[in-house]
């Protein structure tokens, strides 16, 4: 299965911050947990109260599976990775070296360069289940959702900077006011 992928379009606003370090003003709450952009949480809020008018129920799979500041970043990446070679696992490189991902575990962007901390990101808690991803792959480009490797279904990202899809509006007060679920 070919996983849509848009190109990524990185609010101007979001230029000025390192990743990871973001200010609050620029982050808004999402339910149940974490954070995005004022733009990603208005349009995930409407993408998920429309996947559960059809049954289907997104969230992140924690607090920090969507924002996720630098020193989350840092802290997973020495999880993931190691820099003892190990043959025939992925690499990365951060601080001009090469980290090898440990076996079991899932990839991770290098520290400083994840769109999760941009707030643009989210890893959707169990994709593969109860027609989480085939909605997914019917409807998250309708409200600016996109995929960014193909081996990480569960990872998708706004791609639409400031812009909203038509029927997504940023509310006054507060991004997700849906009732908790």
């Amino acid at each position: 299965m070919a996983l849509p992928v848009r190109r990524l379009v990185v609010p101007p606003i979001l230029k000025k911050y390192p990743n990871g370090d973001l200010p609050l003003d620029v982050l808004r709450p999402i339910k149940p947990f974490g954070h995005l952009y004022v733009t990603a949480a208005a349009s995930w809020t409407a993408m998920k109260k429309d996947a559960k008018n059809d049954g289907v129920i997104l969230k992140p799979t924690s607090v920090v599976d969507a924002y996720r500041p630098l020193t989350v970043q840092r802290s997973v990446f020495y999880q993931r990775y190691s820099t003892t070679k190990i043959d025939g696992r992925p690499t990365r490189t951060y601080n001009g070296k090469t980290w090898w991902l440990k076996p079991g575990f899932a990839p991770l962007a290098s520290p400083g360069t994840s769109n999760h901390g941009y707030g643009l990101a989210v890893d959707v808690a169990n994709v593969g289940t109860e027609g989480r991803l085939e909605w997914l792959l019917e409807h998250a480009d309708r409200f600016g959702w996109s995929w960014e490797v193909q081996s990480e279904p569960w990872h998708i990202r706004y791609v639409l900077g400031d812009d909203l899809p038509e029927g997504v509006q940023l509310p006054t007060a507060t991004v997700d006011s849906e009732a908790s679920e």
